[in-house]
Formats: structure tokens, C-alpha cells, sequence
């Protein structure tokens, strides 16, 4: 199972599972991204905004970026870090 930890901002510490076959992350209007499960694991998307999320401090463009664990997700200035727990 997947987990993202927000690590930064109003909403530090708190975690959001990956339980579903997609998470959508962000705000409509500002920047929005959406991590997916599939098949090879998860998979970080950028959908909406003009600034596409950074994964370990690089732009990931707008090809979806497989996430490993441990892997730092920045999205609208605020910092996560995925995680998969057994």
C-alpha cells in the first residue's frame, strides 16, 4: 500500500493512503496531479496548472513519473513524501 506524507504546510504530518486506484492531490484551479496504481506500482501524473510537480527536486513534464519509495513529491510549494508500507 501507498502512502503519501505531507511534510510541509498547513497540513503536516497528516497521511493519505493510496487505497484507490487514483489519488487526485492539489487544488482545482492552482495545480493538480494525480498518483495512480497500476500493474509496475504507483505513478505520479501532472493534470491541471501551469508549474508540473517536482519529484525529487526535478520537473517531472507531463509523462507520468514512477514513484519509489522514499521519493520526495513537491506540488504547490508544499513537500510529501511517498512511502509503501507492507
Amino acid at each position: 500500500m501507498g502512502v503519501v506524507k505531507v511534510l510541509t504546510g498547513p497540513n503536516i504530518g497528516r497521511e493519505v493512503l493510496l487505497n484507490k486506484p487514483a489519488t487526485t492531490l492539489g487544488r482545482a484551479g492552482a495545480q493538480v496531479a494525480v498518483i495512480s496504481k497500476r500493474q509496475q506500482g504507483y505513478v505520479l501524473v501532472h493534470v491541471e496548472g501551469e508549474r508540473t510537480p517536482l519529484v525529487n527536486g526535478r520537473d517531472i513534464g507531463t509523462t507520468a513519473q514512477p514513484l519509489r519509495d522514499e521519493d520526495l513529491i513537491e506540488l504547490m510549494g508544499v513537500k510529501m513524501a511517498f512511502f509503501i508500507r507492507d
